[in-house]
Formats: structure tokens, sequence, C-alpha cells
């Protein structure tokens, strides 16, 4: 199997086939087709087994503290990866959507609350710090926006990039989302504050607000800089 994965990459290989090469670094000595199907057959997927707790995972047979600890570290290794690889070289820029959809895509991997966050970034769209602003939905508008300009007047920066995940459903802004980020940009704009984007993460993708059809109306000409 494992020659396989070196051959052809993981697209020749089924869910507890790749959990079996990884386990196999944890169980040298065992036989780990069992242990991952037993994996599969208990979460329903590969990517429920990366996102399981570490005491759910130690409870099925064959898993130990060194296994378990290994698919945790798997999954937090692939989200630093998914971040590190959506900036480009050019001292941690983030040229288009993709990119900054790949990097929350990251940041939200296994994560099972809803979160808001911001960055910040320079006038040439360079990474200058990110934040958690809140736990759950953006919710009272008025509270959440005097966190985000606070984050952003504190670091001297008028360019900031709004996420939030949706950690049981799709990627698709709510009705309130959109309501949401329409009064953001209305009090950002009276602060000379430039919404970069919002970007929402689903169990299966994200979704750019500002690239969307749901963006008609809601950023204007003082809120463009691309």
């Amino acid at each position: 199997t494992k020659s396989a994965m070196l051959s052809y990459g993981l697209d020749s290989l089924n869910d507890h086939q790749v959990l079996e090469i990884l386990l196999f670094y944890a169980i040298p000595n065992g036989d780990t087709n069992p242990v991952a199907h037993r994996l599969i057959e208990r979460f329903g997927s590969l990517r429920a087994v990366l996102e399981a707790d570490y005491e759910d995972l130690c409870v099925v047979k064959g898993i130990g503290e060194n296994a378990a600890s290994l698919i945790k570290f798997a999954q937090m290794f692939s989200g630093r990866y998914l971040r590190a690889s959506s900036f480009e070289e050019d001292a941690l820029r983030f040229p288009d959507t993709n990119a900054l959809r790949r990097y929350y895509e990251g940041v939200y991997l296994g994560v099972r609350t809803e979160q808001v966050r911001a960055m910040l970034m320079d006038d040439d769209l360079r990474f200058i710090k990110e934040q958690l602003i809140a736990e759950g939905t953006i919710g009272r508008v008025e509270l959440t926006a005097r966190k985000f300009t606070d984050f952003v007047i504190k670091n001297n920066c008028n360019r900031v990039v709004i996420a939030h995940n949706h950690p049981n459903g799709m990627a698709l802004p709510s009705k309130e989302d959109i309501i949401s980020t329409k009064e953001l940009l209305k009090i950002f704009e009276k602060l000379d504050i430039s919404m970069v984007d919002h970007i929402i993460v689903g169990r299966t993708g994200s979704y750019s607000l500002r690239a969307s059809e749901h963006n008609a109306g809601l950023w204007n000409d003082a809120n463009r800089h691309r």
C-alpha cells in the first residue's frame, strides 16, 4: 500500500487504506487494516476520523495513545499546510480570493464551534495579523463591529478580512450573514476601514461573499481596492 501511495499518490487509495498507512507509524508491528476499518465504521469518513476527539479515538479497539496522538497530529499538520500554502512567497501576501479561502479552510479545519475571525492586511495585501474576534455567530453587529474596529485601530491598519465558519453546514451565506456584512460595511466605511472580503467556511468548502452573486449592492466604490 505504501508503494502504491508513493507511485500513484493518495488518489489511488481509499479512505481505510490511507488510515492503514498512517497507523503503521504508530502501530508498526500490528495489523492496521482492521483498525482502520473500525475507525471508518465508527466515525463514518476519513475526515470525521481526523476531526474526532482524542478521547473518542482512544476507545476504538487497537487505538492507543500513540495512534490517537498521531491522528490528531495529522489533522493539525493538514491545517498548518493549508494555511502555509495559501501564502505567496512574497512576504505572506494574499494575491486573490482563492488564497484567502485556502487560508481559512486551514484555520477552521476541525473547529467545531462557530468562530468569527479577522485578518489585517497592508496596502499590498500582505498579512499583518490575524485574531479570533468572537465565539458564536456574528450576532449583534454593533458589538462585533466594535471588536473589529478596536482590533484594526489598535494595529494602525485600515484593511480587514472577516471570516466565520458554519461547522455543521454548508459554506453558503445565510440571510443573516448578508445583512450583517452590509451593516459592517456601512460602519467600516464611516471609519475609513476597507473590508477586503468576508470568507465563510463550511464542512465541505469555503465561500467568498465578495466574489459571489450575493455581493450585488454590498461593496461600494469606497470599499473597492482590487
